[in-house]
This record gives C-alpha cells, sequence and structure tokens, in this order.
C-alpha cells in the first residue's frame, strides 16, 4: 500500500495492488524452488520429449519437439523464481507463424494482454470460460 501510496504521488500513470497468493517469480519463492526441484526429479523418469515446441516463458524461447525433458524441468523450476517473459514468448510465438490463441480460464486477462502485444492478433484470440 505504501509503495502504490508513493508511486501515485510521484504521478505514476497506473499503480494497483495486485491479489496473489505468494511471491511467485521472484527470489522470495526460493524455499519452495528446493521442493519442486526434488519433485521434479521425482518424476523425472517417468516424462517422455515433447511430440511439439513447447514456449518457456522463462526464457521467451521454444524448445523443439523431442527436447530431453530434464531441460524442461530444469526451466521449470527457475520459472517459480524468474519473471514471467509472457510478451517475448507470445511474440516468438507469431514469429514462428502462430496466428490463433485460444485462453482457457474464467477471465480474459490474456487476451487483454495480447491486444498490447499485436492488434491483428488480438482480433484471433479466443476466451473460453471452462
Amino acid at each position: 500500500n505504501h509503495l502504490k501510496d508513493l508511486a501515485e504521488k510521484k504521478g505514476a500513470l497506473q499503480a494497483k495492488l495486485l491479489k496473489t497468493s505468494g511471491g511467485f517469480h521472484t527470489s522470495l519463492m526460493q524455499p519452495a524452488q528446493e521442493k519442486l526441484q526434488k519433485a521434479l526429479q521425482d518424476i523425472s523418469p517417468r516424462m517422455k520429449p515433447p511430440r511439439c515446441a513447447v514456449y518457456m516463458n522463462v526464457t521467451g524461447q521454444p524448445l523443439a519437439a523431442g527436447s530431453d525433458p530434464k531441460v524442461i524441468l530444469d526451466l521449470l523450476s527457475k520459472q517459480l523464481v524468474t519473471p514471467v517473459l509472457w510478451c517475448k514468448s507470445v511474440e516468438q510465438m507469431i514469429k514462428d507463424g502462430t496466428s490463433e490463441f485460444y485462453e482457457c480460464g474464467p477471465q480474459k486477462q490474456l487476451k487483454a494482454m495480447m491486444k498490447r502485444i499485436d492488434q491483428k492478433v488480438w482480433f484471433k484470440t479466443t476466451s473460453m470460460e471452462v
């Protein structure tokens, strides 16, 4: 609240509190990352390589079909303590030829972000409540 008030007094165009249940994607999650790494190591033997490209929002880059699952597990672990590169991920998907996006969930947050990323693709983004 204090930071929000300071930002507004200094002329910030927008400052709002986010409803979150934790310090996700920050160093505050370091203790949880260690537990997550252990859980991911436990399931590692049962994982198979992906059959299609998988875009990782910790890097903003795709992993090719057939990638080693251990690479995915490492990136999932890093994602817990690293900022999400959503715009970079979507921009890369568009650059790679993706022209339609689907958001499955109760709100339209991703579609709203898509409008700021690429107006043309925003028109081809479909939100579906599940």
